[in-house]
């Protein structure tokens, strides 16, 4: 048999230093791949933040526009004195104002061109805590709310209003209108355009399919209408439901870790505002200026835009510019702390300006100028 002898020369593996050439090529490149991952990563993370608080602020910005352009408006009562009201309402809430359309209460410390630096998990406190504050007699009723961020409460009609067919007197009076879409313990104005009556519907009762509808005005509901109350309103007037609409800035479950959000509190049905509604996350803080029609003029135009604090007679606010700073949910967006202007202040921890946020979250901010439309055309 042959043997066959294997050249030593021929048959080596790499050398220590080949393979620790290896290793740090194999440890670069995979540095470099890991590298455009993060990349990648925090620029998408970075645009889906910045997408999210377009899309937030807009929507917050058109939600504000419906609510508060039709503030004021009371169906026929929005042309009548306040003193041709007739309220036969049983001790309502203090904060039951509905003649007075449109109301607002300012955040202490937030006037514009004032700073007041953004806070990290800011805690809720009570309205009554006397961090607000208004002009007018405007009553602020009793909830939990950012401070630092403005509060705005609308009343107006809401649906479509039905004729009054009849009125029936007596201990508890009854009203019978058109078919009407409202449910007891609704309140409603009822108006010829002469006089008006701010009521309880304390039961209601379809009378046939779509016929007519029976709302009886008694004393069974809170705060319900003083028995054998005069209704001023006649046959051939208007009934419209009541709304009662309070923005604000809140935190969910009124826990402070939670992202701050629009929140919105409806009418209830013993007067005071109900339970509180998330709308959009991420609004930190809502700055309202109220434009007045200072001279009360003819043109009924805007004079001069001022905070809730100063404004002299609500009646007379004509629109309101309202600003939002939206942020994002989630911090670490942006490598750094990211300055932004707000309110007429810049905070980029500059001298005489704002201090730069404590955290890396994308700020941005939305404004926009809202006309009450009835009294802008002056009704």
């Amino acid at each position: 048999m042959k043997k066959y002898y294997q050249n030593s020369k021929a048959s080596h593996g790499l050398s220590l230093i080949e393979l620790l050439i290896a290793m740090a090529l194999g440890l670069t490149i995979t540095a470099g791949v890991i590298q455009i991952y993060v990349g990648n990563n925090a620029t998408e993370r970075s645009q889906e933040a910045r997408g999210r608080i377009q899309e937030n602020g807009r929507f917050a910005l058109n939600f504000l526009s419906q609510e508060l352009r039709m503030a004021g408006y009371l169906g026929c009562l929005s042309g009548i004195n306040a003193a041709s009201v007739n309220n036969i309402l049983n001790a309502p809430p203090a904060s039951f104002q509905p003649q007075i359309g449109l109301q607002g209460w300012e955040a202490a410390g937030t006037n514009p061109d004032t700073i007041s630096n953004s806070v990290n998990n800011v805690a809720v406190v009570a309205t009554g805590a006397g961090g607000w504050g208004t002009t007018g007699g405007n009553v602020l009723p009793a909830f939990n709310a950012i401070p630092g961020s403005d509060i705005i409460r609308a009343w107006s009609s809401f649906g479509t209003a039905a004729i009054i067919n009849t009125v029936t007197a007596g201990v508890t009076p009854v009203i019978n209108s058109r078919p009407i879409n409202i449910a007891a313990n609704d309140f409603l104005l009822l108006s010829d355009c002469d006089q008006a009556d701010l009521v309880q519907a304390c039961a209601v009762a379809n009378v046939g399919p779509g016929i007519s509808t029976n709302i009886t005005l008694s004393t069974a509901c809170v705060p319900g209408n003083v028995a054998s109350s005069a209704i001023t309103s006649q046959a051939g007037g208007e009934v419209v439901k009541l709304e009662g609409t309070l923005l604000y800035v809140g935190k969910r479950g009124d826990v402070a870790t939670n992202p701050p959000a629009l929140f919105v509190r409806r009418l209830g049905a013993n007067g005071i505002p109900g339970v509180a509604e998330e709308l959009i996350e991420g609004v930190e803080s809502m700055q309202a200026l109220y434009g007045v029609n200072m001279d009360n003029d003819v043109r009924n135009t805007v004079d001069s835009y001022l905070p809730a604090d100063q404004v002299p007679d609500w009646t007379n606010v004509i629109s309101i510019r309202i600003t939002l700073l939206m942020q994002s949910i989630e911090s670490g967006v942006v490598p750094a702390a990211q300055a932004y202007t707000f309110n007429g202040v810049t905070y980029d921890g500059g001298g005489g300006n704002g201090a730069l946020p404590g955290d890396t979250r994308v700020r941005r901010v939305f404004s926009s100028t809202i006309n009450l439309r009835n009294r802008a055309l002056g009704i």
